[in-house]
């Protein structure tokens, strides 16, 4: 029983001098927002006023608000709420690295 305790505990401190950490689950705020600081300290992504100053005239409306999220596989994506000329509620995601628009969808 000892054995398998051991080369458990062995392979665990390896994972850890290696800098290994767990896959993201979306969904997880307080690990989202750690995920996100250390992405925004890291030169990773850019902040959410480049971001918005970037996509402001290429987005179909006024932006009502914006979430950073952090979607499976770990990649940082800025969803901005925009409501457009005729009142229509949409879903716009941003890179957070790049500023590319990925998608934009009705958010019925």
């Amino acid at each position: 029983m000892r054995a398998p305790l051991a080369r458990t505990l062995a392979l665990a401190a390896a994972l850890v001098l290696a800098g290994y950490t767990a896959p993201v689950r979306a969904g997880d705020d307080a690990r989202d927002q750690e995920i996100a600081r250390k992405a925004l300290l890291d030169g990773r992504i850019r902040s959410l006023s480049e971001i918005t100053e970037m996509v402001k005239p290429k987005l179909p409306g006024k932006i009502l608000a914006v979430e950073l999220e952090v979607e499976d596989g770990g990649r940082l994506v800025y969803e901005f709420d925009v409501i457009d000329a005729r009142g229509k509620l949409l879903e716009v995601d941003v890179d957070a690295a790049t500023g590319a628009i990925l998608s934009i969808e009705d958010d019925d």
